[in-house]
């Protein structure tokens, strides 16, 4: 039997149906905060002549009012997608999708978005992406290149209207913002901590030759050896390519031609961990015969027995350093600026070194 409460609730009904929430504007935030509307949007667009405090204050009653740019009429007024392309050599690895952590993060607090590409290290993938994603109007593109590229010619010519930041894998070639770890240094520690554990032969597990990545940790490798009066010998190097499966070649023939070796310096941390392995197959003891030392700190340098001594060059920071850069490069494309900024490493001392 229906009620009178049933009536009255049921007569409401009707007007509930038509309510709405109406979503936060730029005036509710300079309400909010006692600014004017047109700081407000300068500070939610990066405007150099905005204080910080000012742009972190805007940004965070934005979110807390749940505030949302419209990104199409914000698009038709700016000439921009807020979209920023992403290539890089392979998503799975964890450096990589560490890099991308950091700029989705810098990407979210600026109302972006990332398109993102994988080349799985093939220079022709590479060149596919770059252009498809210029074509579709991505604002600006963040780049490492792959291990196969030699083409930067080409390269630069696809890239010379587009806003571009290179990061970890770089190029002189492609002149604009270079976000690098601090590989040379990085390999220094790692070979002069070796080292330091005494007298004995310190071999080196490269990298792509063609890569600077490599080229610079080898340059550390090298550098630290001369400082303490070791002579370089190239029957201590075997680039593997970031090439697991060339590990245990490289390992055999190493120590086959200088079995007094006493601690091996790796590329990176996958190298490093399938050296231990390879060593523990012919029972040499680590750290007590033969120190490792890998590059790159990833998670299972943790898990590993014994637990990987390396170097951490967070990732993370690079991925939001890179795309603060070229956010700004986007929003001022007339202070467009060739530079570097190599972020700090660090010596993680663990049980295998």
């Amino acid at each position: 039997m229906e009620t009178s409460a049933d009536n009255f609730f049921f007569g409401l009904l009707p007007f509930t149906v038509y309510f709405r929430i109406m979503p936060a504007t730029i005036k509710d935030i300079a309400q909010s905060l006692g600014i004017s509307p047109s700081t407000v949007s300068r500070a939610l667009n990066d405007h150099p002549q905005i204080k910080d405090e000012t742009k972190k204050a805007v940004r965070e009653m934005a979110r807390k009012l749940h505030y949302s740019v419209n990104q199409a009429a914000s698009g038709l007024r700016t000439n921009k997608t807020f979209s920023l392309g992403v290539v890089v050599p392979q998503i799975s690895n964890y450096f990589f999708s560490s890099v991308l952590g950091g700029m989705q993060k810098v990407a979210s607090e600026n109302d972006y978005q990332l398109l993102i590409c994988q080349t799985n290290e093939k220079e022709d993938e590479e060149l596919r992406y770059v252009q498809s994603l210029v074509s579709g109007r991505v604002d600006g593109l963040l780049m490492s290149i792959s291990q196969e590229t030699q083409n930067f010619d080409r390269l630069a010519e696809i890239l010379s209207d587009t806003p571009v930041v290179l990061f970890d894998r770089t190029s002189e070639k492609i002149p604009t913002i270079h976000v690098e770890a601090e590989d040379y240094r990085g390999a220094y520690l790692a070979t002069r901590h070796l080292i330091s554990r005494g007298p004995g032969k310190i071999a080196h597990l490269g990298g792509p030759r063609k890569l600077t990545v490599s080229q610079n940790r080898l340059r550390g490798y090298k550098d630290a050896l001369e400082e303490n009066n070791i002579s370089f010998d190239p029957g201590l190097l075997a680039h593997c390519e970031f090439d697991i499966k060339k590990v245990p070649e490289a390992v055999d023939k190493i120590l086959a031609a200088h079995p007094e070796v006493k601690g091996i310096f790796a590329v990176n941390d996958e190298i490093a961990i399938e050296a231990i392995l390879a060593l523990k197959k012919k029972n040499i003891r680590i750290p007590e015969d033969i120190a490792v030392v890998g590059f790159g700190d990833y998670p299972i340098a943790r898990i590993v027995e014994p637990n990987l001594t390396t170097i951490s060059h967070y990732p993370a920071k690079i991925g939001e350093r890179a795309t603060h850069h070229l956010l700004k490069l986007i929003n001022h494309r007339e202070e467009a600026a060739v530079m570097k900024e190599v972020i700090p490493c660090e010596l993680i001392n663990r049980d295998s070194a």
